[in-house]
């Protein structure tokens, strides 16, 4: 079993493959990614959502268009039910490729803007919170 730090930075190879901060969080259940917005939009082919992330990180703002999702309820941290919109995409930790389903939801008042909850981390990962970034390559 690999070893996983408190932050790790992880790639997102379906998003235009950058380098993302994330906080491992045990007691977290799905993963959470911020975005910007989520608007779902008629297409002749059917309905979409569209995503716009902007990540300090690289400072550029990434739009992105997906087809299959689905709205789940989800208790956020404050104990508080919302609506968000899910999706799965691979996450890359290390050299691990994990199809894993997120969700999409306003993280701008964090200082991580993706959160890697337990349902993603699952049994593939040892977590040590006194180190940081173990995987990054």
């Amino acid at each position: 079993m690999e070893i996983i730090g408190r932050r790790e930075m992880i790639h997102l190879p379906e998003w235009g493959g950058f380098f993302v901060p994330a906080k491992i969080d045990t007691g977290a259940f799905r993963t959470a990614v911020h975005c910007e917005s989520c608007t779902e939009i008629q297409t002749p082919q059917g309905t979409k959502l569209k995503v716009i992330f902007d990540w300090e990180n690289n400072g550029q703002v990434h739009s992105f268009e997906f087809s299959d999702y689905k709205k789940r309820i989800i208790k956020n941290s404050f104990g508080q039910t919302e609506e968000r919109f899910c999706l799965r995409t691979i996450v890359k930790i290390g050299l691990k490729s994990i199809r894993s389903e997120i969700s999409l939801t306003d993280r701008s008042g964090m200082k991580y803007p993706i959160l890697l909850g337990r349902k993603t981390i699952g049994k593939k990962f040892l977590v040590d919170v006194s180190k940081i970034n173990l995987q990054f390559m």
